[in-house]
């Protein structure tokens, strides 16, 4: 059987973190698990034409990640200051006017997302026009079947409600944590508590499901169905928790489409986010795991 295809759009980086730089940014977290996982993905995104573009363009390959849809231009490649509290929880400073806010269409990778059996994207990379376009026409153009996820990572103040409402409308899987749901909240005139407010957010959008993330509280995922999934959260040795949220919705997108059920699938990606939360840095091997 074919792997299945699957795309990460938006921002790829250097984390600037206290232990060094390292590769980040969640569309390129979220393909590397996905073809740990067994799926063919592809990272959409721009680096510069720059020291640091050449840098992190060799380190992206030297992950075994496939380069064919990474453009480069004439803007600085992108950097993200990371810093760590006492429990591992990162806080980012993102610099603006960089090569990831100026993808731009091309029929190479319009060609792939009409291919495409998953598409991932967030709100970060959408903050500027040219790039959000260029997202939004990508998550278009995928089949009508496909899973097209919206795994919204609110980053500062780069979002607003038109910006997330676009993507809203396109998305069949919603996935956002607790301090997410609480900007949604007013912003959709959600009320009740917390599961009723995600319900609200499924009937308002027509979205097929939530992955709902609470930290060290646990997981739901919601069906529109009215089913559900909870799955309580490990205890682990947190090193840092960069890059487990995107490694969460990679191996629960590469188990569905791989045919596991939701539960199975919910487990599965539990298990992987805690062990990232045990190491440092986003990418991780996750061998015994598989």
């Amino acid at each position: 059987m074919q792997p299945k295809k699957v795309i990460g759009v938006g921002e790829l980086l250097w984390d600037v973190l206290p232990a060094g730089r390292r590769m980040g940014g969640a569309p390129v977290n979220f393909v590397h698990y996905v073809n740990a996982l067994g799926c063919e993905g592809y990272a959409v995104s721009a680096i510069g034409r720059d020291a640091s573009g050449d840098d992190l363009l060799s380190e992206f390959c030297r992950t075994g990640l496939d380069a064919s849809y990474l453009q480069r231009n004439d803007f600085p490649t992108g950097s993200v200051g990371v810093t760590l509290d006492g429990k591992g929880i990162p806080a980012y400073q993102i610099y603006e006017g960089v090569a990831w806010d100026n993808i731009c269409p091309d029929e190479r990778t319009l060609a792939l997302a009409r291919e495409a059996d998953a598409v991932c994207w967030g709100s970060l990379a959408q903050r500027s026009e040219v790039s959000r376009r260029t997202i939004l026409a990508i998550v278009d153009a995928t089949p009508a079947a496909s899973l097209r996820i919206f795994d919204i990572n609110l980053r500062q103040h780069f979002y607003d409600r038109d910006l997330i409402e676009a993507s809203l409308q396109r998305a069949t899987i919603l996935k956002l944590n607790d301090d997410e749901l609480a900007v949604l909240s007013p912003m959709f005139a959600l009320a009740g508590d917390e599961e009723s407010r995600l319900r609200a957010l499924i009937a308002q959008f027509a979205l097929h499901g939530i992955v709902y993330t609470k930290g060290a509280e646990g997981s739901l995922i919601l069906l529109a169905d009215g089913s559900r999934s909870y799955v309580a959260t490990p205890r682990v040795e947190v090193a840092d928790t960069v890059g487990a949220g995107d490694s969460f919705t990679a191996t629960f997108v590469a188990m569905l489409l791989q045919g596991k059920t939701v539960g199975e699938a919910h487990s599965k990606a539990v298990a992987v986010a805690a062990h990232v939360c045990t190491c440092n840095g986003a990418i991780v091997p996750i061998d015994g795991l598989l």
